[in-house]
């Protein structure tokens, strides 16, 4: 007799970051289209919902879509206190997201250069009160990575409202979990059911992570596939799965009027293409220098992305301050995130070449798959995992992440040589829906049995 198959709960922690959503949708649709029972909680329903609609798939009877609540009053309060630390240092330590840049409306210009004055003051004032409270051990560096045990309490408030009880569960993003055991211990005593993720950068093995501790986590979902092989050879006990990592390539009906005023200003010069979120591994600093040295007649580059300045170099800092101060002609900068990834693909599909030579960069990116689908030659690091994948498939160039003479030598040479469309189709070939699909299936049905 065939085995019926389990009713999965998907939990997306975070929401209006990156491509997380778009993943979330994506493993939702996948797994509701081969007959699965899907449950899902996550923050932004209606981000949810809007990229099912788009599938015709938000109305799906094997779907449930549940509530996104706090249980507890003081989990809100603590919740708030670690949001206040995060966002009132941005501003104490003039991070590039609390600058005033010149494409901001009126309003937000008005209301940054208002916090300005009165947030410094107020975040000094809350450290004073946050050394009388008693400190959490663990690593520093996690002081805002997410508490493991506000997903059972998540977990087990909106079960109770649903109609179906899930046979396991599926994290979308371990990456921003603290990884403490004593956490994930009390998570485990609070959410019984079997248990796996996907995590976008993980650790050397063996890793430290405290879930890994955990009978109830039966495994997890990398994007690399010698990354599975080492740590099933270093925790055979757990389940690990490659999954590739592919991308939402669908384009509005409607115009994106932001892409057209990307193609007004650069008026017929190539576009170089920077995207995603704005963090320390985005090279910014050499992507200054970059614009810098390239011919403004013939190169025009556009950065679009949430800029998370808390992560930066000195050096990217100050680039990027030069950048808002005083923008070249040729740079197009939008530094909020673009909640339709509609929009982003438009304005991948109007650039010439796609920029990710990332510093110290070793995991995958769906850029590559974003290059693939929309026949975009891409520039890369070399030494890591998107430098192999790009050798591998003749999808683009490979350069040093230092080296910007080598990164403008490639740009002139992607310019005049343009890339197979074979060597796009052999790259889509491989990372794509069906692929992604029947790896989730055989992780359920391997991890969960």
């Amino acid at each position: 007799m065939k085995r019926s198959q389990p009713c999965v709960l998907i939990y997306n922690p975070i929401s209006g970051h990156g491509h997380l959503d778009s993943w979330n949708a994506l493993f939702v649709g996948l797994l509701l289209e081969r007959g699965y029972r899907i449950i899902v909680l996550t923050p932004d329903r209606k981000a949810l919902e809007s990229r099912l609609a788009q599938r015709k798939l938000v109305d799906h009877p094997m779907l449930h879509i549940l509530d996104w609540n706090t249980p507890r009053k003081l989990h809100r309060l603590q919740r708030l206190w670690h949001w206040w630390l995060s966002y009132g240092k941005s501003y104490a330590d003039q991070y590039p997201e609390s600058r005033v840049t010149p494409q901001m409306p009126a309003r937000t210009r008005i209301k940054k250069r208002v916090f300005q004055i009165i947030v410094p003051p107020l975040f000094r004032l809350s450290r004073l009160v946050h050394i009388l409270f008693p400190q959490e051990s663990g690593d520093p560096a996690e002081c805002h990575y997410l508490e493991p045990v506000d997903m059972a309490y998540h977990i087990n408030a909106a079960l109770k409202k649903t109609p179906w009880r899930p046979d396991c569960l599926l994290n979308m993003y371990l990456d921003m979990y603290k990884t403490g055991v004593e956490g994930w211990r009390q998570f485990a005593l609070r959410c019984r059911l079997p248990w796996g993720g996907v995590r976008f950068a993980p650790a050397d093995p063996p890793p430290q992570e405290g879930y890994y501790s955990l009978p109830s986590l039966r495994g997890v979902c990398f994007l690399d596939e010698a990354v599975c092989q080492a740590y099933s050879t270093s925790l055979p006990d757990k389940y690990f799965q490659y999954i590739p990592d592919i991308t939402n390539e669908e384009l509005s009906e409607h115009p994106c009027y932001l892409a057209e005023e990307i193609m007004c200003r650069a008026a017929g010069r190539k576009i170089v293409f920077l995207g995603g979120s704005m963090v320390r591994k985005k090279n910014i600093a050499r992507w200054s220098e970059l614009i810098t040295l390239a011919d403004s007649r013939r190169w025009f580059f556009v950065q679009v992305g949430e800029v998370y300045g808390h992560t930066f170099s000195p050096a990217d800092i100050a680039a990027l301050e030069r950048l808002v101060a005083h923008p070249p002609e040729n740079l197009f900068l939008h530094t909020h995130y673009l909640p339709d990834e509609k929009e982003f693909n438009a304005i991948i599909r109007i650039a010439d070449i796609l920029f990710a030579v990332y510093r110290d960069f070793r995991n995958s990116s769906n850029m590559l798959s974003k290059a693939a689908y929309f026949e975009k030659p891409i520039l890369v690091s070399d030494g890591y995992l998107m430098g192999d994948r790009v050798r591998r498939y003749g999808i683009g160039v490979v350069v040093d992440q230092d080296d910007v003479q080598g990164m403008l030598s490639a740009i002139e040479r992607l310019a005049e040589s343009l890339v197979s469309p074979e060597c796009f189709a052999a790259y889509r070939g491989e990372f794509n829906e069906e692929a992604l699909t029947s790896a989730l299936e055989k992780f359920v049905m391997r991890a969960f049995r």
